[in-house]
C-alpha cells in the first residue's frame, strides 16, 4: 500500500437516499459513501473500498442492522450454486435485523435483487427525477412504469453475457472487480435461456459466452480461443434450437461495448468486429413486432427485455403527429423504431447507423418502404428535411453535434428513446434550449431488478 492510499474500514451507517447505478447514499464524518446492497431508511454495517483519495467512499454492506420494510430476500441466491454461500440465508429476511450478508452472492447486474419490485420503479424514478433537475436543470416528477406482462421481475432478459473464469466455469462478474461468480443458470433469462444449467459445463480457454434468444430460436457466441473438443462440448451440452458460432482463431479482442452489444460511445465503432464462425446454424436471428419480421445478427443490438421493442415502437407511434411528411431514425440499429413509425405513418424513412452490418439488416428489413439508410456516425451524418426524428443512442447519449444537428433541422417532433438518465438529461437541456419543449416523458422498467431503466421523452416544437 503506498502512502496516499485510503485503507479499507469496516462503518456503521445510515441510509439517506438513493444515487444512481444503484448504490444509496449515507455520509460518514462529512463525506458522501455511495453503497450497495443498501436501502434508504436503513443502519447498516458496510466495508469500504480501499483506494486512492476522493471526494467520496464506495462501500458494500457485509450487515443489515435496521432493515427497510421494502428489503426482501435476495434474488440472487436462486442463481448461485448452493455450496457457494453460507448455507444460512442470513441477511436476506424482510424485516428488522437481517444479519449478515453473504458476500459470494454478490454479483452485478442485479443491483436490486434485495429490493421489493415495486419499491425499486420508485428509487428508480427518484433517481432519474433528481438527474433531470441537477444536470439538465429540467423540474418533471416522470414516472417510471412497470414492464408489460411483469411477474417478478426475474423472467424478462433474452440477451445475456456470462463471463468464464480460468477453470471454465460460466457465471456473472462481482461488481467493480474481474472474479468470475459461477451461476447455475443465467440470471434474470426468459424462456430458454432460464432453462440452461450452466453447472454442467466446463469451457476452458473461453473468455465470454453470449446468449441471445427470438421467436423460437437461439444463438450462443463463445468468446475467446477454446480447444476444438472444447468447442464440441458446447456443441453438445447446447440444445438444438440454438445456433452455435465462435471467434475466429486470431480475432482480436472484441471493443468495450454497451446495451446489448452497442460500443459505450456516442457513434459506433468503425474498427471490424471479430469474424464470427458459425460452427452450426445461422449467424441472424428473427424477432417479430406488430406482425412484422426483423433480422439482426447474432452478435446485433437489439432491445433486451422480452416486451420492450413492442413496448417501445408503441410509444414511437403514439408520439407521432397527425400528419407525418417524412421521418428521420437516428442510431437506428436494424431500423426497428423507424421501420413501425414509418409503417404506421406512410412515411418515408431516413436511417443512421455507424454498424455496417446493422444497416445492411436495416435496408432488407425495410425493403417495402420508401427507405434509405446510411452506414455512418451520426455526428458526422447530414440530416435530411424530416419532420419527425427518432433517436435511440447509447449510454453516451446523442452529445453535443448531434443535439444541435436536430435543433438546426427541420424537425417538429423528436422522440428520444434513452437509457441512460444522466446523459438523457445533458440532452434535454440541450435541445430545450434550442427551441424544444418537453410534451412528454416516461419511464419504463424494462431492466428489472438491475440499476437501469427505460425513458422516452416526446418533444415538440
Amino acid at each position: 500500500m503506498n502512502d496516499t492510499s485510503v485503507p479499507a474500514q469496516d462503518l456503521t451507517l445510515d441510509i439517506e437516499a438513493p444515487a444512481a447505478g444503484g448504490t444509496s447514499i449515507a455520509r460518514h464524518d462529512g463525506q458522501v459513501v455511495f453503497v450497495s446492497g443498501a436501502l434508504p431508511g436503513e443502519k447498516v454495517r458496510v466495508r469500504t473500498e480501499a483506494g486512492p483519495p476522493a471526494r467520496f467512499l464506495r462501500a458494500a454492506v457485509t450487515e443489515v442492522i435496521e432493515a427497510s420494510a421494502h428489503r426482501v430476500p435476495d434474488r440472487r441466491l436462486d442463481y448461485v450454486p448452493g455450496d457457494s454461500v453460507d448455507g444460512s440465508g442470513a441477511g436476506f429476511a424482510a424485516g428488522p435485523g437481517a444479519g449478515a450478508v453473504p458476500p459470494s452472492a454478490g454479483f452485478g447486474g442485479m443491483e436490486f435483487a434485495h429490493v421489493d419490485l415495486a419499491h425499486s420503479r420508485r428509487l428508480k424514478a427518484e433517481v432519474l427525477n433528481d438527474q433531470l433537475q441537477r444536470i439538465g436543470h429540467i423540474d418533471r416528477a416522470a414516472e417510471v412504469l412497470p414492464a408489460p406482462g411483469e411477474t417478478d421481475g426475474t423472467d424478462w432478459r433474452t440477451r445475456v453475457q456470462l463471463a468464464v473464469d480460468d477453470e471454465g466455469r460460466a457465471g456473472m462478474l462481482a461488481p467493480r472487480s474481474h472474479e468470475v461468480i459461477p451461476v447455475t443458470t443465467p440470471p434474470l433469462a426468459a424462456g430458454p435461456l432460464h432453462d440452461l444449467d450452466m453447472t454442467t459445463l466446463r469451457v476452458p480457454g473461453v473468455r465470454r459466452l453470449e446468449l441471445a434468444w427470438a421467436g423460437d430460436h437461439g444463438a450462443l457466441i463463445v468468446r475467446g480461443r477454446p480447444t476444438v473438443q472444447v468447442l464440441d462440448e458446447i456443441e453438445s451440452w447446447l440444445p438444438t434450437s440454438f445456433s452455435l458460432l465462435a471467434e475466429a482463431a486470431g480475432s482480436e479482442k472484441s471493443h468495450g461495448r454497451g446495451r446489448g452489444g452497442r460500443p459505450r460511445g456516442r457513434g459506433r465503432s468503425h474498427a471490424p468486429a471479430p469474424f464470427l464462425r458459425v460452427i452450426r446454424g445461422d449467424r441472424t436471428l428473427t424477432e417479430t413486432v406488430d406482425g412484422r419480421d426483423f433480422t439482426v445478427g447474432a452478435d446485433g443490438f437489439w432491445q433486451v427485455h422480452r416486451d420492450a421493442a413492442a413496448l417501445l415502437s408503441s410509444e414511437v407511434v403514439t408520439a407521432l403527429p397527425a400528419d407525418v411528411e417524412a421521418i428521420t431514425d437516428l442510431y437506428c440499429g436494424v431500423g426497428l423504431l423507424g421501420i413501425i413509425a414509418a409503417r404506421d405513418a406512410g412515411a418515408p424513412l431516413f436511417g443512421v447507423e455507424g454498424v455496417e452490418a446493422a444497416i445492411a439488416h436495416a435496408r432488407d428489413n425495410a425493403a417495402d418502404l420508401e427507405s434509405r439508410f446510411l452506414a455512418l456516425s451520426v455526428d458526422r451524418a447530414r440530416l435530411p428535411d424530416s419532420d419527425v426524428i427518432i433517436l435511440d443512442p447509447p449510454r453516451a447519449g446523442a452529445g453535443r453535434k448531434a443535439a444541435s444537428a436536430i435543433i438546426e433541422s427541420a424537425a417538429r417532433t423528436v422522440v428520444y428513446v434513452s437509457c441512460d438518465p444522466a446523459t438523457l438529461a445533458r440532452d434535454l437541456a440541450a435541445l430545450t434550449g434550442g427551441g424544444f419543449s418537453i410534451s412528454s416523458l416516461t419511464g419504463f422498467d424494462l431492466f428489472p431488478l438491475t440499476s437501469h431503466l427505460e425513458t422516452v421523452t416526446v418533444l415538440r416544437r
